[in-house]
């Protein structure tokens, strides 16, 4: 199934819109971040594998870790984490975030990212291996640049969709970056095993 069917599938399923318009003030109470995911097997019961963070926003673009479950192969559900640092205000700093999913140590997908938050947010494309079937690992991309200004931020919290056979589950979000994020519920297709690659949403408003 072609990747924007898969992302107009999953737009379907959200109970909240990943598009927003830009908002007209700038808070100054949004921290800077960092963002991490962790996958699980056994339907997000076990086997819990480490998670893995990209670098801290204000210090540019940055990448995590390869992320698996316990014993990095073919994980059941995806969760991610939104880790601000208060006190540290996110001032000046626009970003989008990527993934890239990895099958047995070398088959990788290509690299597929949000929207930048100035621009909206949004969804990215699949992100799956080369051959969309049951990846193994996956990692993040954390892309920053100037802030336009033109645009504005009150506040952002980034989505996870896990998505199989074309088919996607029910979408997990983050809290929201002003209410100081945290880590979104477990993502699961939806027959909760083995998911062929997700989708990342980034909502703002």
């Amino acid at each position: 199934m072609r990747t924007a069917s898969i992302a107009g599938l999953v737009a379907a399923a959200a109970t909240a819109s990943l598009l927003a318009s830009p908002a007209h003030a700038h808070s100054a109470e949004l921290a800077t971040f960092r963002l991490g995911i962790q996958l699980a097997d056994d339907g997000g019961a076990s086997q819990f594998g480490q998670e893995q963070f990209t670098n801290n926003v204000k210090f540019g673009n940055s990448v995590s870790a390869w992320a698996g479950d316990a014993n990095k192969f073919d994980p059941d559900a995806v969760r991610l984490n939104l880790e601000t640092n208060p006190g540290d205000p996110l001032i000046g700093r626009d970003f989008r975030i990527g993934a890239q999913a990895m099958d047995k140590g070398s088959h990788l997908g290509p690299v597929q990212y949000t929207p930048w938050a100035s621009a909206g947010g949004g969804q990215s494309d699949f992100v799956t291996d080369d051959n969309g079937w049951d990846p193994d690992e996956y990692r993040l991309f954390l892309d920053t640049r100037a802030w336009p200004s033109s645009a504005s931020l009150v506040d952002f919290r980034i989505s996870v969709t896990a998505v199989d056979k074309g088919v996607p589950g029910v979408p997990a979000f983050t809290p929201w970056a002003g209410q100081g994020g945290g880590r979104s519920p477990l993502a699961l297709d939806t027959n909760g095993f083995d998911f062929d690659g997700f989708v990342l949403g980034l909502e703002v408003r």
